[in-house]
C-alpha cells in the first residue's frame, strides 16, 4: 500500500491538505486508488507552503471534504487492504495495512498524529517502508552506480526514468503513482545487480 500526503506545513500539527494511496498486488498492479482533498483552516497553514503545492482555493472549496470524513474513509481503505498482523500491548491481534512512502519519516508520524487528533484507530503499520531509504541502500550496496545529486522523489524519478512531470509534483496522487514506479525501478535494478553478482 503506497501513500503520499501533502501538508500545509512541515510540523505534524499542521493540516493535511491532500492524501492519496494506491493498493497494489505482488506484481505492483493497481488494485484500488484513494485520493481526497481535505478542507482546512488556512490560518493553520504556513502560507509559503500553500504556494508550493497544487492548491487552487476554488478547487479545494468545491472538492475538499471534512478531515474526519476523509480519515474515516481512508481508514476503511487501509482496512480493506490490511495484511500485517500486529499485537496490542494487551495481547489483542489486529490486522493492519503495510504502508510505503517516499520519506516515510515524514508521512508516517503525520498520519498517526492525524488519526490520534480525531480519536480514530489508525489501521496502518507504524513501521512505514521508505523508498528514499531503499534508494539510499541501493546506492550504498552497488558502488558501480553513480548516486544522484539528492534523494528527493523528483530527482530519483528522473534518475530511474519514472514519469513525474514537474507540473504534477506535489500533487498527492501523482506523487504516489511515481513512488510505486520508483519502488518498481529500484527492485528491478537490485535484481539486475544480483544476477550479475
Amino acid at each position: 500500500m503506497f501513500v503520499d500526503i501533502e501538508t500545509a506545513g512541515l510540523q505534524t500539527g499542521r493540516p493535511i491538505m491532500q492524501i492519496a494511496a494506491i493498493a497494489v498486488n505482488s506484481s505492483f498492479r493497481e488494485l484500488e486508488v484513494f485520493e481526497e482533498k481535505i478542507r482546512f483552516d488556512e490560518r493553520q497553514a504556513v502560507q509559503r507552503t500553500l504556494r508550493k503545492r497544487h492548491y487552487p482555493r476554488a478547487r479545494w472549496n468545491r472538492e475538499g471534504r471534512r478531515d474526519r470524513d476523509v480519515a474515516v474513509d481512508f481508514g476503511a481503505f487501509l482496512a480493506r487492504h490490511a495484511t500485517v498482523d500486529v499485537w496490542s500491548g494487551s495481547g489483542k491481534l489486529f490486522v493492519v495495512a503495510q504502508l510505503v512512502a517516499h520519506n516515510a519519516e515524514f508521512d508516517g508520524p503525520f498520519l498517526r498524529m492525524w488519526f490520534e487528533r480525531m480519536g480514530l484507530f489508525f489501521p496502518g503499520a507504524y513501521r512505514v517502508f521508505c523508498t528514499l531509504q531503499r534508494a539510499m541502500w541501493l546506492f550504498h550496496e552497488d558502488r558501480a552506480l553513480t548516486p544522484p545529486a539528492d534523494f528527493k522523489l523528483g530527482t530519483l524519478c528522473d534518475y530511474f526514468g519514472v514519469p513525474l512531470p514537474l507540473d504534477q509534483a506535489h500533487d498527492a496522487l501523482a506523487d504516489v503513482r511515481a513512488t510505486v514506479g520508483l519502488y518498481r525501478a529500484i527492485n528491478e535494478q537490485s535484481r539486475r545487480r544480483q544476477r550479475v553478482a
